[in-house]
């Protein structure tokens, strides 16, 4: 269940990916990935993808959170896989900037279902989450 966050999210907010990225022009996708080790390099990552979507600026909403603030994730569907998971997959959802080759976010995907190419997928609505410090 690795999850991971570009130091640059860090660095510069929960805005980053909307205002910085695609105000910039760069392309970002989400993507279903079939294996994930923390700090996997954006060609591994990619390497592993069942199925992704581009994304655009209306799919990030940076909003109040209990306990802080967050970037929510929309869902996406519509798309049908462009490989298979294997059996037993362990199953993460990753945004990657494509345009500079990089990494963004990687988040645990909990159903860990069998993927099939071809077979529809959907991705759920996610959150990155940043807590007032305690």
């Amino acid at each position: 269940m690795a999850k991971w966050l570009n130091d640059n999210i860090f660095d510069n907010g929960l805005n980053y990916i909307e205002t910085t990225l695609i105000g910039g022009g760069k392309t970002i996708t989400m993507h279903v990935i079939k294996a994930y080790t923390s700090g996997d390099s954006y060609a591994t990552v990619t390497g592993n993808t069942v199925a992704n979507y581009t994304m655009g600026a209306g799919d990030f909403v940076v909003e109040a959170h209990t306990t802080g603030r967050k970037l929510t994730v929309s869902a996406k569907s519509g798309s049908n896989a462009t490989g298979n998971s294997g059996a037993g997959p362990d199953l993460h959802i990753a945004l990657v900037n494509t345009t500079d080759n990089a990494v963004l976010a990687v988040t645990d995907e909990t159903s860990n279902q069998v993927i099939v190419s071809g077979n529809p997928v959907s991705i759920p609505t996610w959150a990155i989450k940043f807590p007032q410090p305690t």
